[in-house]
């Protein structure tokens, strides 16, 4: 063999060793998950419908649940290691979490830090408000008083796709801004569908209802970059969990919502 086929030999076994060397760290994982019979998962309990503390001070809502269908199709107990909103990446990188599972958009900004599944959920950003006001589409904002929180999604989206002449009022918190539709300040709010859906139903005699859908964001589980199998695993549960309509009963059930279709990653 001359020198430089020798080389071109030489550099493929290194390559080769690194894929399977990367290959059995990725193993690892789940393997350990399998063996100790435990998998530890975020748990963000200030964000309800996707998590709260229920009336006996327990974790609840959609993405509590998700994750402890999850360890039971795994077959092992269900570790939840709480966090807040920020927290969640940095609990998944520092290895206090397998999997985080905690209403997290699918980004692109985020995805340079974590590995993504397929979605397997989704949060509706809406119009809302009463029966009586006439909104069909975004032209029919013009004229209207908008109310809507701040640091959200919706403050983020709504104003993108509003005519001139859309006066909108903005809120420090959701309470304050579904206050402001009850009592007449603003003529509809931009809010979650989940919220305005909750809204109807406290206040049944003002015929709450969505006007129009404004964006959809999709969230998913994160794992920690090179755990492979445990991806490869969780986008499989999260395929069979979709069609099977597990995940659509456990949104449902607390989002009080229809779960939308859920497209691949």
């Amino acid at each position: 063999m001359t020198r430089t086929p020798r080389l071109f030999a030489a550099a493929a076994a290194a390559v080769l060793g690194l894929v399977l060397g990367a290959g059995g760290a990725d193993a690892q994982t789940l393997d350990r998950i399998l063996k100790e019979k435990k998998i530890r998962i975020t748990a963000q309990i200030d964000s309800a419908p996707f998590g709260i503390l229920d009336k006996d001070n327990k974790p609840t809502g959609s993405e509590i649940e998700t994750a402890r269908q999850i360890a039971k199709d795994l077959g092992v107990q269900l570790e939840l290691v709480q966090v807040s909103g920020p927290q969640r990446i940095p609990a998944l990188l520092s290895d206090r979490a397998d999997l985080a599972i905690s209403s997290l958009s699918i980004t692109t900004e985020r995805a340079k830090t974590v590995w993504f599944s397929s979605p397997h959920g989704a949060l509706s950003i809406v119009i809302g408000g009463p029966k009586n006001i006439a909104i069909k589409g975004p032209a029919d904002l013009a004229g209207k008083k908008i109310g809507m929180t701040r640091a959200t999604l919706e403050e983020q989206e709504v104003p993108k796709i509003a005519p001139p002449g859309t006066n909108i009022v903005f809120f420090d918190e959701h309470a304050a801004t579904q206050q402001a539709l009850l009592t007449g300040q603003v003529d509809a709010i931009g809010s979650a569908a989940f919220l305005i859906a909750d809204l109807a139903k406290k206040a049944p005699n003002m015929g709450i209802e969505t006007k129009f859908t404004v964006t959809t964001a999709f969230y998913g589980i994160a794992v920690k970059p090179g755990n492979l199998d445990l991806l490869q695993w969780v986008n499989t549960w999260v395929f069979v969990n979709k069609n099977n309509g597990v995940l659509a009963k456990i949104y449902e059930t607390h989002t009080g919502v229809k779960l939308v279709d859920l497209p691949p990653l």
